[in-house]
């Protein structure tokens, strides 16, 4: 990416954000745009850009993401410079892709975000297996009291696989997060 210009539009936590750093550390120049400000990922570096508009960022960038958590928002095709490549993470259609069409050279990736949200879920799955299964836990007491030099034979210590109240409710947010954001999106 080094040299290129990238615009990212919607500074989340969850993308935007990252995306933009990730990208500055591969070399590009990033404006990351936001509702009330744009900023420069530059040289590892944050800088506050004065006077830069919306427009402005993405007329001078090849690589453009948008990921605008609304179905409202649409970006204007007119910015787009031919030879850009457009990509929407978002789980709504940010780009009107009839007109996009028409600007020449583009290369459009639409609608990452079902992606986005199968990796979340997969991810989610691999922690517990990992981390939280049952047999897992159980293994990881087994080792710790033999660490410990324990001396009692055939005595195994059971505890619950969801270690407190607080797990049980953030499993549950998350699921439940999870299973609305898919919904949202069919």
């Amino acid at each position: 990416m080094e040299g290129q210009v990238v615009t990212v539009i919607n500074r989340s936590e969850i993308v935007g954000r990252p995306l933009a750093a990730m990208l500055a550390n591969d070399g590009a120049d990033v404006y990351s745009v936001d509702i009330n400000s744009i900023y420069l990922f530059r040289g590892g570096r944050l800088h506050k850009c004065e006077g830069e508009t919306p427009e402005s960022c993405v007329r001078k960038s090849s690589v453009v993401v948008t990921g605008v958590p609304t179905k409202a928002y649409r970006l204007p095709t007119e910015w787009i410079q031919p030879d850009t490549t457009v990509v929407n993470v978002a789980s709504f259609k940010n780009v009107d892709e009839e007109s996009l069409w028409k600007v020449p050279g583009v290369t459009y990736v639409p609608m990452v975000g079902k992606v986005t949200v199968a990796m979340l879920e997969r991810n989610l799955v691999r922690l517990y297996e990992n981390f939280h299964h049952p047999d897992v836990r159980l293994k990881a007491v087994g080792d710790e009291e033999e660490a410990e030099g324990g001396t009692e034979v055939g005595k195994i210590t059971t505890i619950p696989w969801y270690g407190s109240a607080l797990q049980i409710y953030t499993a549950a947010a998350v699921t439940a997060l999870l299973a609305l954001t898919v919904t949202r999106s069919k």
